[in-house]
């Protein structure tokens, strides 16, 4: 588990937000990459978020209008989840036999089959710490959609968010990086604004140790 704390050094946010993203590994382009965490903060505030490894899969199933959920499901590296459908209700995750894991997964990614009976093509949303990362769209019947993210935590500053926007991976091009080291428990980010430009600076409790 990681504590991070974002503070404004800025005197002005202008109804800005704090964006902050994770980059799921090999992104297609019909991936619907989402802000992991949205951050609201005024200036001279601070907020504070946490980043737990966790992985989890949820299904999106049904007409726009009409979407269906399913509960989110925890997975372990190397696992591989099976959408099914009992009694004709709505799909839903449940561990697949090892023998699938191990045709279908490299060791280091988190798996999700669609096995549905009737037929039923699926979104399947990847989550971290409980939240959304990447909605993976149409898994029709007998394919395998494969999750991995880097150990990288993204930022930007956007305005508001509109109902339902979303980003592609080539969004990442535009924001700053930071790299989760192994041992690393608190970050503490600080925005600032010079002449227009956005700009974060970062510092670890890893830092204070060989200071």
């Amino acid at each position: 588990m990681i504590e991070c704390t974002v503070h404004s050094d800025v005197e002005d946010m202008r109804g800005k937000r704090v964006l902050v993203f994770l980059r799921p590994q090999a992104p297609q382009l019909d991936y619907q990459v989402h802000a992991w965490q949205q951050l609201e903060i005024s200036s001279g505030a601070t907020v504070q978020f946490q980043f737990d490894p966790t992985v989890g899969a949820r299904i999106v199933s049904g007409p726009r209008h009409n979407r269906i959920w399913s509960a989110e499901k925890a997975v372990a590296p190397g696992q591989l989840l099976r959408i099914v459908r009992r009694d004709l209700l709505a799909p839903t995750l449940e561990e697949a036999p090892t023998g699938m894991a191990l045709q279908r997964l490299m060791p280091q990614q988190y798996g999700v089959y669609n096995e549905t009976y009737p037929y039923t093509s699926v979104s399947c949303v990847w989550q971290v710490s409980g939240k959304p990362v990447v909605t993976m769209p149409n898994l029709d019947w007998g394919m395998t959609c494969t999750f991995c993210y880097e150990p990288v935590l993204y930022f930007m500053i956007a305005a508001p968010m509109l109902s339902g926007e979303n980003f592609s991976a080539l969004a990442f091009t535009d924001m700053k990086a930071y790299k989760l080291l192994p041992g690393l428990s608190t970050l503490d980010v600080t925005v600032r604004r010079d002449q227009g430009r956005w700009m974060f600076s970062f510092i670890s409790d890893l830092d204070e140790q060989f200071e």
